[in-house]
């Protein structure tokens, strides 16, 4: 997951409103959102490789989702767990992260009835809990300007504070695929290529690379809560999925 805008506690009818793209390689193989057979509580796509997820949200209310941390150049060091591992376990078990130096670098963010958290394993020591706002996170900290990042705030911003909110207008966000100018792009110890090639909100590169999926949520006062999730490969829209469930209000205690 690549690219992750919210609205928090800003809209007296909507208190949770999420668009996130999820930027993956082409060939990974992933299963689309579904309740998941072994954990029926459990509302997520799936990466086939390791059996985690970059996005999900439980009947119990819980919602996380993480995006890697990119802080300079690669190197050969492994790690005991996938991370997507990570966002599975704090779906199902709450945010606990003792263990959080063995994974590789992430941002996480998570929310439940008691709040919104952002943490990450790039010098924060526990999670930060959030205040009401619009946020932005991407592969560095939490609203680091990044063009992409910006824009895409801009977008929900002119969305979240409308008296009704349809999933057809979230639908519509985050899909620019313009990239940002070479002076604006960040020094993530990749390439300028894929620097550039990575700063658009929509990312297709070639057949190898790009966006895979769109999550939106759509939280109500009530409870009610829409969540689609759109697909895409190499070709363009592949499909989508719509559900709806009644979980406790993101921050309501």
């Amino acid at each position: 997951m690549c690219l992750i805008t919210i609205s928090y506690q800003q809209n007296p009818q909507y208190p949770f409103i999420l668009v996130a793209n999820r930027d993956e390689f082409f060939l990974r193989p992933s299963a689309p959102m579904h309740f998941w057979q072994a954990q029926p509580e459990l509302l997520a796509g799936q990466d086939l490789d390791h059996k985690g997820t970059w996005l999900g949200i439980t009947q119990a209310g819980r919602f996380a989702a993480l995006t890697n941390y990119r802080s300079g150049p690669k190197t050969d060091q492994s790690f005991a767990f996938s991370r997507g591992v990570l966002v599975t376990n704090t779906l199902l078990n709450g945010l606990h992260l003792s263990t959080e130096q063995l994974y590789a670098p992430f941002n996480l963010i998570y929310a439940d009835r008691r709040g919104l958290f952002y943490t990450n394993n790039q010098g924060l020591s526990e999670p930060q809990p959030l205040a009401a706002g619009l946020y932005g996170l991407c592969n560095a900290a939490l609203d680091t300007p990044w063009p992409k990042v910006v824009d895409a705030k801009q977008q929900l911003a002119q969305v979240a504070d409308q008296q009704n909110i349809s999933m057809c207008q979230l639908k519509n966000l985050m899909t620019a695929t313009e990239i940002a100018a070479e002076h604006d792009l960040p020094d993530t110890g990749i390439s300028k290529t894929w620097e550039s090639a990575l700063s658009s909100q929509f990312i297709k590169i070639h057949d190898e690379y790009g966006t895979r999926a769109k999550t939106i949520i759509l939280q109500e006062r009530s409870g009610r809560t829409q969540i689609c999730e759109m697909r895409y490969d190499q070709t363009g829209f592949i499909g989508e999925s719509n559900f709806q469930i009644n979980v406790p209000v993101m921050g309501s205690d």
